[in-house]
């Protein structure tokens, strides 16, 4: 086994279980924050997003087309996965917010790193 193949497979393992143990939890909240108040969702926009005004009118009610469930949880997602890039947007300095981005962003990550190991792996063969 050549070092690049225990890399992959170490972090496989490690990112793969944290994927394993987050996943639970992370279909709550993803669900909570989905289909549950908008509250969840405009505070993290008012947050995180780089142009508000794509997603709230002037009066600041949220447009239509991104009142859908499916939309709000996407974009959800992609937040967790684009926050280690975008936390410096964040006009809070909630210990609560920061640790429940972290955690759904290294939850996101993980999956991430878990595939691309099992694709390394499959390439060079490891993995039959």
């Amino acid at each position: 086994m050549a070092w690049y193949e225990l890399l992959a497979a170490s972090l496989g393992l490690i990112f793969g279980t944290y994927a394993l143990v987050w996943s639970i939890p992370a279909v709550i909240m993803i669900a909570v924050v989905s289909l549950g108040s908008f509250k969840h969702i405009i505070f993290i926009d008012k947050q995180l997003a780089k142009d508000l005004s794509k997603y709230y009118d002037n009066n600041g009610y949220m447009r239509p087309k991104h009142q859908a469930s499916w939309d709000v949880g996407s974009r959800f997602i992609n937040y967790c996965v684009a926050y280690p890039f975008i936390r410096h947007r964040k006009q809070t300095d909630s210990k609560k917010f920061k640790g429940f981005m972290w955690i759904n962003a290294l939850g996101m990550w993980s999956y991430i790193v878990l595939v691309l190991s099992l694709i390394l792996l499959k390439l060079t063969g490891y993995m039959p």
